[in-house]
């Protein structure tokens, strides 16, 4: 997928816009890792086998890494799982699950890990395997699903996860590499984050996030992230953070993102800290019925102060916002609380419409610098200043935002287990996916 993810940046990506520096996903073609396919039913595992950690582990050791241009590969149908994997290394070589594997032991850490891989590809070819994590029985006391860790020249695509008892998708580090076409369904609680993501030029698109925490989240350090079409479908929404000292982002695109109910359209959140955030730009958001909307908080008091004045954030655009908050009084549609010890500046809001569902809001401003919203301050010189809120009428650009087939009216229990989805062919309203699904092929 790695030439025709290249392919697909330059003819989506505008030159101007664009935060990738260069090319994404595998360097070398799928069928050129099909040379030897290592089948985990060769290796030990049955079709409903009671775990089928070992048979991973013995295909990978006792096949892949013996044989560049191999495919790891774990056939359709149902597998518990109760030894977690960790495949580390490996050149030119590909992980294909078509089966279902589900969590049955209550260990930390990750039920798969990759490290260390180049020129990899994750992926089920029937676009329908995945791992069922049924974090109902363990919350916030069992693994992660799917753990890449400084990886380079990569791919993870056309996979399904549920109910992970912690993270869903974590990309710890690395380098190059493209999350596309997923389904994530977790349950309505925190601690059940879909995506996080940090390192360097890394592509994240066409994903749907169920959850009630991070939808797809950028963290620290990061630079050259390119997030699209992103469907946060009764989730905690999208963020960068939180962020504390020695927070280094910069470079980074979000776009085309829809947001149906949940937490926030999108948040930068932190707690004093140092370090910077910068040259970031999020354009074309809808959100409707959303606790916050556009929301910059770097008094967040979830999280534990760090010992620094606060996380330098400048030269920020919010572009073709539209969409609306649940009560636009009790928590307002925009708020920029920035940090007194490191004003925020450059911050632009251009075509932003969002408004509250009661027809009544607010705005906030706390040390921000920049133009596009009535609370904000201009000039060159930034000193801090007291928070200030402001009754806000209707955006005369504002329209009621639309829906997406699927909208899910509320998340799922905590309590009980929750049901395998099919990946959709579309993320973003009027937008369909960047690459098709890998069944339809």
């Amino acid at each position: 997928m790695g030439f025709k993810s290249l392919l697909a940046s330059l003819l989506l990506v505008s030159a101007a816009s664009a935060q990738l520096t260069g090319h994404v996903g595998p360097t070398t073609a799928l069928s050129a890792k099909q040379v030897t396919i290592c089948n985990v039913l060769n290796y030990g595992g049955t079709v409903g086998s009671a775990d089928i950690g070992p048979a991973i582990s013995s295909a990978f050791t006792n096949c892949v890494l013996k044989n560049s241009g191999s495919t790891l590969y774990v056939p359709a149908g149902n597998y518990n799982m109760k030894t977690w994997v960790t495949l580390n290394g490996g050149t030119k070589w590909a992980f294909r699950l078509d089966g279902l594997i589900t969590r049955t032991a209550t260990t930390g850490g990750n039920m798969i890990a990759i490290e260390n891989a180049n020129d990899f590809e994750f992926y089920s070819a029937n676009s329908a395997g995945g791992i069922q994590g049924l974090g109902y029985q363990c919350r916030n006391a069992g693994p992660r699903l799917i753990r890449m860790v400084t990886s380079t020249n990569w791919s993870l695509h056309d996979l399904i996860l549920v109910d992970s008892p912690e993270f869903h998708l974590v990309i710890q580090a690395g380098s190059n590499g493209e999350v596309y076409n997923m389904a994530i369904r977790g349950g309505n609680l925190g601690g059940s984050d879909g995506v996080d993501v940090w390192g360097t030029n890394h592509w994240i698109h066409d994903v749907e996030v169920t959850n009630r925490d991070e939808c797809v989240t950028v963290k620290s350090p990061a630079n050259n992230i390119l997030v699209e079409r992103i469907w946060c479908n009764q989730s905690g929404g999208s963020a960068i953070g939180s962020l504390s000292d020695g927070t280094a982002i910069e470079n980074i695109l979000y776009r085309n993102v829809y947001t149906n109910g949940g937490n926030q359209a999108f948040m930068i959140k932190s707690n004093l800290g140092s370090g910077y955030v910068r040259n970031v730009l999020f354009q074309n958001f809808i959100s409707r019925g959303v606790a916050y909307g556009l929301n910059v908080n770097q008094y967040w008091s979830s999280q534990s102060p760090g010992t620094g004045p606060g996380v330098q954030l400048s030269n920020i655009t919010f572009q073709n916002w539209n969409g609306n908050v649940a009560d636009g009084v009790a928590r307002p549609p925009v708020q920029l609380i920035c940090a007194d010890g490191a004003p925020c500046y450059d911050i632009t809001l251009s075509n932003v419409n969002m408004w509250s569902q009661t027809d009544k809001a607010i705005i906030k401003c706390e040390s921000a610098y920049g133009s596009g919203i009535a609370c904000i301050h201009s000039g060159s010189s930034h000193t801090s200043y007291a928070i200030v809120t402001q009754s806000a009428t209707r955006p005369a650009g504002y329209s009621t935002p639309t829906t997406m087939p699927g909208d899910l009216t509320a998340g799922f229990a905590t309590n009980a287990a929750i049901p395998t989805p099919t990946i959709p062919t579309s993320f973003f309203p009027g937008l369909p996916q960047i690459s098709p699904l890998a069944k339809n092929k």
